[in-house]
């Protein structure tokens, strides 16, 4: 995720792009779900809990067909991280956007520190 800030909008647009970039992260994906089973990367290998400001979400691990159980914003970063499948729960004052993405972005980080032997690591931006 990139945040740019200037006067005009391209420029703004631009600034966050360069952001985005230099911010990459490396993600985990895996089958962990209790419900499924399958073995095949769709969606997070275990639970992960991530906080910014107010808003603290949960993000958990569902069975393949299950699809983004998130709010919109959320469903945009999942999405391009390449998660088909997750469960999300949400506490706080979650109107606030940035914060809510934000958590988001911590908790994709606290999963790929946390990796577990035998998931596979992929990188993509987030």
């Amino acid at each position: 995720m990139g945040k740019g800030k200037a006067k005009e909008s391209m420029p703004a647009r631009d600034k966050a792009l360069r952001n985005a970039k230099l911010n990459m992260l490396e993600i985990v994906r895996g089958c962990g779900s209790w419900k499924c089973g399958c073995g095949e990367p769709h969606s997070l290998p275990f639970t992960v809990e991530g906080k910014s400001g107010s808003v603290e979400i949960k993000l958990m691990p569902a069975p393949k067909g299950t699809g983004l159980v998130c709010e919109n914003e959320i469903k945009k970063v999942l999405k391009a991280a390449g998660y088909k499948d997750i469960w999300m729960k949400s506490t706080g004052q979650t109107r606030r956007k940035l914060n809510f993405v934000y958590a988001t972005i911590e908790a994709l980080t606290k999963a790929s520190e946390t990796r577990a032997k035998g998931y596979k690591v992929y990188r993509g931006a987030v």
